[in-house]
C-alpha cells in the first residue's frame, strides 16, 4: 500500500478532484489531508478548512483520511474541535504555525492525542533567514518528543533543513521525518534511513503545492531495498494510523 502521508485541500478550487486524479494515475492508494490557509487562523477558518476536508473523505471515502486542524491557541475550543473531527472520523492531528509546538497550549492538544494514541502531523521549518512567528523549528519539536516520549509525532518536512532536522532529532525515537515539501534535495532519503532506519521516514507530497511523481520519485529511485522503500511509502503511515 502506498499512502501520501501530507497533503491539503488549499489553494485551488478543484484540489481533492486533482489530487484524487494524480493519485489514480501514479497508484496511490490513500492521502492524509488537512486544511491550510492563514499562519494564525480564526475558530471560524479552521472549521471551515476542516469541513471541506471531512466532505472530502465523504466524496472519496476509499481515498482520502481526514485530519483535523487545529490551532492551539483557541484553548478549549481547540480540545471541541478535535472532538468533532473525532466525530467526523478524522485520524490525525495537523498543526500548522499558528504557535510553537513546546507552547504552553499545545500540551492540552498533545496529551488528548496520547489519549486516544492519535498521530499529530507538525509543521517544522529551519530557516538561515528566520522563522515566521509560531512557526515550529526541529529543536523545538525534538524537546517535545522527549517531553512526550509517547507521543506518535511526526515531523513535516523533515525539519526543511533535512540535515539539520535529523540531527536535531536523531535521538528522539518517536520522532519520524515526512519527506513532504521539497521536491530536489539529493540525499534526503539515503541519509535518514542510513542515520534513524527506514522505520522513521515517511512519504508525503504536499499536494497541490507540490508534484506527486517529482515526490514520489524521491523514494522509488533512492538507494534503498524494496522493503525499506515500502516502509517509507506506506508500511510507516499504515502502522501509525493503525491500518
Amino acid at each position: 500500500m502506498i499512502i501520501d502521508f501530507h497533503a491539503h485541500c488549499w489553494s485551488r478550487d478543484d484540489a481533492e478532484e486533482m489530487m484524487a486524479r494524480e493519485a489514480q494515475r501514479h497508484g496511490i492508494d490513500r492521502i492524509c489531508v488537512s486544511g491550510l490557509a492563514s499562519w494564525l487562523p480564526d475558530l471560524d477558518e479552521v472549521k471551515l478548512l476542516n469541513d471541506r476536508v471531512y466532505k472530502a473523505a465523504r466524496d472519496y471515502p476509499d481515498l482520502y483520511l481526514p485530519f483535523v486542524y487545529l490551532n492551539p491557541l483557541h484553548g478549549r475550543a481547540a480540545l471541541d474541535e478535535l472532538e468533532r473531527g473525532l466525530d467526523e472520523g478524522a485520524v490525525g492531528i495537523k498543526l500548522w504555525i499558528s504557535c510553537w509546538m513546546d507552547h504552553p497550549a499545545v500540551a492540552p492538544v498533545l496529551e488528548r492525542a496520547i489519549a486516544i494514541d492519535m498521530v499529530v502531523l507538525q509543521h517544522s521549518w529551519h530557516k538561515i533567514t528566520g522563522n515566521y512567528p509560531g512557526e515550529s523549528d526541529p529543536v523545538c519539536i525534538a524537546e517535545v518528543g522527549r517531553r512526550y516520549p509517547e507521543l506518535k509525532l511526526v515531523m513535516a518536512h523533515v525539519g526543511g533543513d533535512w540535515r539539520y532536522g535529523l540531527r536535531a532529532v536523531r535521538d528522539v525515537p518517536n520522532i519520524i521525518g515526512d519527506t513532504s515539501g521539497s521536491m530536489t534535495d539529493n540525499g534526503l532519503v539515503e541519509g535518514w534511513v542510513r542515520e534513524v532506519g527506514a522505520e522513521r521516514l515517511i512519504w508525503g507530497t504536499d499536494m497541490p503545492g507540490a508534484d506527486l511523481l517529482l515526490t514520489l520519485s524521491k523514494v522509488r529511485d533512492a538507494d534503498l531495498s524494496e522493503a525499506e522503500k515500502a516502509l517509507v511509502l506506506g508500511g510507516n503511515a499504515q502502522r501509525l494510523l493503525g491500518l
